[in-house]
């Protein structure tokens, strides 16, 4: 596919309209850090306590400023960011023609060699392209076709090890070219060298404990724990293990301005931080294999001094102390015919919940809404998620002791107690 170049007026570049910053240190730039729907929020605190400037949410992103240096921390410590971008081009099409001829003009030789690799992730809501692929094509076709005029040899494409990913956001008639700093995608962390079928993603399981306030000092419980995601996640909260700690590579380590001095620096900056307290976490997991998998699990991000694993069905646990925090990620039951099992197995959730947990704050994620009211307890908060393409919804059961009267005037402003249903 060629594009040849058109004598058209110049394709227009344009900057957003965004307030004018002073607060900007030399070398600081914008950054986009994506992530799941609904932990935008939770991203944006993550952000701001780790010292960026600037911060705007925006629909499963936040934008924010910082330099080099920041970008490196941010990759390493963000827990439930997915990628860091950092754009480089933003301009206006009014004919798809247009965006050809601007990716070809682009100075890619300032970013990679000929004997380096690429690759072009696409994000597309625009009636000028109907396909994501298309666009990847097109812009590698620019990138391309500019090395190949200027020095008659080109840089080659790598999906899996490329020395360059770039990504492309098209909506409407803006587009925003970016440097993907992260490279594979940062919920990856590196620990797991086995999953269970349909894992949570690290960076969704991290998101619902930092959305749930549990503290370090708090029995933990992952009941249905599955390859370990959230008993792990916990622990590295809890010891203050920067989630890309176990990551042997960034995207960053590959571009051509990458100062290896500064980020061994940050890098042994936040491992100093690191605690040595051992918070109480349990996983459960009926399952042999799956719970062997979750202890290797446990023992490569090396936590296994405050994780658990006991292989035992969730409903023949019964807990050691009546106050902690549970998580539950049950089956959703997507396939067909499984809807009457479905509500046998959330009512056989909620009859536990009222018979072993009480005193625990509950937090289950589910995308099976018709059966999770079978529970039978009104949820204190529900908030929507998404995992993968799944929109599910992140449940909270406040399990009081004693009679809902005890506990009438102790209940948090906005909240209901479960057994108020009861």
């Amino acid at each position: 596919m060629r594009h040849p170049r058109r004598p058209e007026a110049p394709v227009k570049e344009y900057k957003r309209e965004k307030p004018v910053y002073t607060n900007l240190d030399e070398g600081e730039f914008e950054m986009i850090a994506t992530t799941f729907f609904g932990l935008e929020d939770v991203l944006a605190t993550e952000l701001r306590k780790l010292g960026a400037k600037n911060i705007e949410v925006a629909n499963r992103a936040v934008s924010f400023y910082g330099d080099n240096g920041f970008m490196y921390k941010a990759n390493l410590c963000l827990r439930t960011a997915l990628r860091i971008l950092k754009p480089i081009k933003r301009f206006y099409i009014q004919e798809q023609e247009e965006y050809y001829k601007f990716i070809n003009g682009m100075e890619w030789e300032n970013l990679i060699e000929l004997n380096d690799t690429f690759v072009v992730d696409s994000v597309v809501n625009t009636h000028f392209f109907n396909h994501t692929q298309f666009v990847s094509q097109v812009t590698k076709d620019g990138i391309v076709d500019r090395f190949k005029e200027k020095f008659d040899d080109r840089p080659s494409v790598d999906k899996e090890h490329p020395s360059l990913r770039i990504n492309v956001h098209i909506f409407r008639h803006d587009v925003t070219i970016s440097l993907d700093s992260s490279d594979i995608i940062l919920h990856k962390r590196g620990y797991r060298s086995e999953v269970n079928v349909a894992p949570l993603k690290e960076s969704l399981a991290a998101g619902i404990i930092l959305l749930s306030d549990w503290e370090r000092h708090i029995p933990m419980i992952d009941g249905m724990t599955g390859s370990g995601t959230f008993a792990i996640e916990a622990a590295m909260i809890a010891n203050k293990i920067p989630a890309g700690y176990f990551r042997k590579e960034f995207g960053f380590m590959k571009w051509k301005d990458f100062d290896e001095d500064l980020y061994e620096t940050i890098f042994e900056s936040m491992v100093s931080k690191i605690s040595e307290e051992q918070p109480k976490i349990i996983g459960i997991e009926m399952d042999q294999k799956t719970a062997k998998i979750a202890k290797t699990n446990v023992e490569n991000a090396k936590v296994d001094d405050c994780v658990t694993i006991i292989n035992q069905d969730f409903f023949d646990f019964v807990p050691e102390k009546p106050r902690g925090v549970l998580f539950l990620n049950p089956p959703y039951g997507e396939r067909m015919g499984e809807n009457d099992d479905m509500i046998a197995f959330y009512k056989k959730i909620g009859d536990k919940l009222k018979k072993d947990f009480k005193g625990f704050s509950v937090w289950i994620i589910t995308a099976n809404m018709d059966a999770a009211k079978f529970i039978g307890l009104r949820p204190s908060r529900k908030i929507t998620l998404f995992n993968s393409q799944l929109e599910c919804k992140l449940l909270k059961f406040e399990m009081y002791e004693g009679t809902k009267r005890t506990h009438k005037f102790e209940k948090k402003e906005g909240e209901t107690p479960a057994e108020e249903q009861n």
